[in-house]
């Protein structure tokens, strides 16, 4: 029937959306008429009847599962010609620019910052899918030294996107995709601001424009992560692991390793809020082989980053000194001094752990410090109990008692809950008290750990 089948890396091409128009016009018309030779291809790449069927029905508007069980003959005809739509829009020639996005992106900023944003919604030069990922990969760049600049250039984004039309983007369901993706980082970065309700909203419509749009899967598990991020922040962590597992059998499915391990190190990070630090231990130790080093060694960083803190919370200082030792280079690399604070914070940790008390209480007030300097508020609450931990370990109550009093004001400016707030003047009363001291200790981690916007994660 067919002269030629596709090669495994076809299919591979194919589903990271990285194969010629050609190529993929091939896959599609292989898949559809289900060809035996690319089923037994696809058998060796690990795939099944239900994985086919998720890709037969990409962009249809509905996922597979809604499809009656009893069902066991595909719509060819229908399936085809939104397998053909998706890949029109997927390479569509978007409208060339007639100016380099630097430029204007420096004209932008030139502006008051209160005129940007009506300058990008309104003055047409603007509006064009180059200048909306120039902006979101902008902001996603200054993620952990700006936050409230990220949050300025992904509203740009925003408006950029959404002044965009059907003809400058190549399509319809083009305009769908870039409009999830310009949203999607508008509400990722509502979450790390602490603007939670705003973000939650903004997602939202971030998921409806991806219902209108082409159906790539790697942007369906891209929000997938975006959501997990949120709901850790509103504590809702099993819905966080649930979602974050959604991305990871997403980026299975297309075989890209590297989006899976950034995607496992989320996990990781839901699971150890649930206080299952020894299960997200595994899954970061999973994740670290799949990362692309030379492409991304920031997700390296942080993998190895949060994997130390498990190991410190597991009790086992010798596996974090270790690891800590061979990761110091990869801190030092980077020369961004909130890094270097957290691999000082880290360093404090496994002091105390090894019983080099007094240092580790050197080097834990100097990272406060250097926190507080920059006007952060969680990294120094967290630091605060660190210490007072550490004093209950030395003996020293009246310490206990002026590191608790001092965390009042940071806490508050963090925005706690009152029971918070009421724990942490209870652990002035009982610092004489070790035991209960360290479950107060332990409650206020929990209770402020999903608070974290400037951790170093992904």
């Amino acid at each position: 029937m067919f002269s030629r089948h596709p090669e495994a890396g076809d299919f591979r091409a194919f589903l990271k959306g990285a194969s010629r128009p050609a190529c993929s016009m091939l896959v599609v018309q292989h898949l559809l008429a289900d060809c035996l030779t690319c089923r037994e291809k696809l058998l060796e790449l690990g795939w099944d009847d239900r994985r086919l069927e998720r890709l037969l029905y990409v962009g249809g508007g509905y996922k597979s599962e809604e499809l009656p069980a009893a069902e066991t003959h595909y719509n060819y005809e229908t399936a085809f010609a939104r397998a053909d739509s998706s890949l029109t829009a997927f390479f569509a020639p978007v409208k060339p620019l007639q100016e380099a996005v630097e430029d204007l992106f420096a004209e932008i900023m030139l502006l008051p910052v209160e005129e940007q944003a009506c300058r990008v919604s309104q003055d047409k030069r603007f509006a064009s899918p180059q200048f909306v990922y120039y902006l979101i990969e902008r902001s996603h760049g200054i993620r952990y030294k700006e936050p409230e600049q990220m949050l300025h250039l992904a509203n740009l984004a925003r408006l950029a996107g959404n002044a965009c039309t059907a003809e400058t983007v190549g399509g319809e369901l083009g305009l769908a995709d870039l409009r999830t993706r310009a949203w999607g980082h508008y509400g990722n970065s509502l979450r790390v601001c602490g603007h939670l309700k705003e973000a939650e909203d903004a997602l939202t419509h971030a998921a409806q424009e991806r219902g209108k749009g082409t159906g790539d899967p790697l942007l369906r598990a891209r929000l997938f992560e975006q959501k997990t991020s949120l709901l850790v922040h509103q504590r809702n962590f099993e819905k966080a692991i649930e979602s974050i597992e959604q991305a990871c059998q997403i980026y299975r499915e297309v075989g890209d390793s590297h989006l899976l391990a950034g995607a496992l190190i989320s996990k990781a990070n839901a699971t150890s809020l649930v206080r299952e630090v020894e299960a997200a231990a595994d899954l970061l130790n999973s994740a670290i082989p799949l990362i692309d080093c030379e492409s991304d060694p920031h997700l390296l960083l942080a993998a190895c980053h949060n994997l130390i803190g498990c190991y410190v919370e597991l009790s086992q200082p010798d596996r974090a000194l270790s690891l800590y030792a061979e990761t110091r280079d990869l801190y030092q690399e980077f020369g961004d001094q909130l890094i270097l604070l957290r691999a000082g914070w880290r360093e404090g940790q496994l002091l105390r752990d090894m019983g080099h008390l007094r240092q580790a209480e050197t080097r834990l007030l100097e990272v406060q410090k250097g926190f507080l300097d920059r006007g952060l508020t969680y990294e120094p609450a967290i630091v605060s109990l660190d210490l007072a931990a550490l004093y209950l370990k030395i003996g020293a109550t009246e310490d206990v008692r002026q590191t608790a009093a001092a965390a009042v004001p940071i806490f508050r400016a963090l925005g706690v809950d009152r029971e918070a707030l009421a724990s942490l003047l209870q652990l002035q009363q009982v610092a004489d008290q070790e035991q209960q001291a360290m479950e107060l200790i332990r409650f206020l981690n929990a209770r402020i750990e999903p608070l974290a916007k400037r951790g170093l994660l992904k």
